[in-house]
């Protein structure tokens, strides 16, 4: 028997309906601040300011951040192959990469620096919760250790004789050649190279660095 019973019909939620307006957040990969903008940057950049433009267009109210990277080993040592600070380094970055996006109309509500006393603060407060809650420990761990500047390296700042096949020159987190990563610690006559006179270098050594792990 044939049914003529109609099936209801549902409409399904739609975040385009004319009556609501959309509160939305937008950002990009953050670019890093030790080197240029470069086309692969841009292609994300411009792709996004479009969709941005559009949805404000549209009426609804869309903020696009984004910032500069400003963490991490290569800025030390390009800062260190220039003669200058990070901090130096980071500023001059942030005016070029801000200066390139405006030249091509990338029009961010707020391009800034993760460098900042927001995101400082904003740290603080996570690793603060979470050591109240006991959920971070202090342990020992080894590092390589600069007695001169009394500082520990990272890794990249680290080149010696690979522990496994004995390929010299080699970075203290990875094993170029055959391209796998050791610990640190193990390279063998390991030493810090200086990336100002690129054949200059001297002996590091181990310490005991206390450092926080959850």
């Amino acid at each position: 028997m044939r049914s003529h019973a109609k099936a209801a019909r549902i409409r399904p939620f739609c975040y385009d309906s004319p009556f609501m307006t959309r509160n939305i957040l937008v950002t990009s990969a953050l670019p890093y601040a030790n080197g240029s903008i470069h086309i692969g940057h841009l292609v994300e950049y411009i792709q996004t300011d479009i969709w941005v433009r559009f949805q404000k267009m549209r009426g609804h109210v869309c903020h696009y951040v984004c910032a500069d990277d400003t963490h991490g080993t290569a800025i030390m040592l390009r800062a260190e192959r220039e003669g200058i600070t990070p901090q130096q380094l980071i500023d001059k970055t942030h005016g070029e990469h801000l200066r390139d996006f405006t030249g091509f109309h990338i029009a961010f509500d707020n391009y800034y620096s993760t460098n900042s006393e927001e995101n400082r603060a904003l740290s603080q407060d996570i690793y603060r919760t979470l050591r109240d809650k006991g959920l971070i420990e202090i342990r020992g761990i080894e590092q390589l250790y600069d007695p001169d500047k009394q500082l520990f390296l990272a890794d990249r700042f680290i080149k010696g004789e690979c522990p496994k096949c004995h390929a010299q020159d080699q970075y203290g987190d990875a094993q170029m050649n055959r391209s796998f990563c050791h610990a640190p610690v193990r390279i063998q006559k390991s030493r810090r190279t200086s990336n100002r006179e690129s054949n200059s270098s001297y002996p590091c050594e181990v310490g005991l660095h206390r450092t926080r792990w959850k």
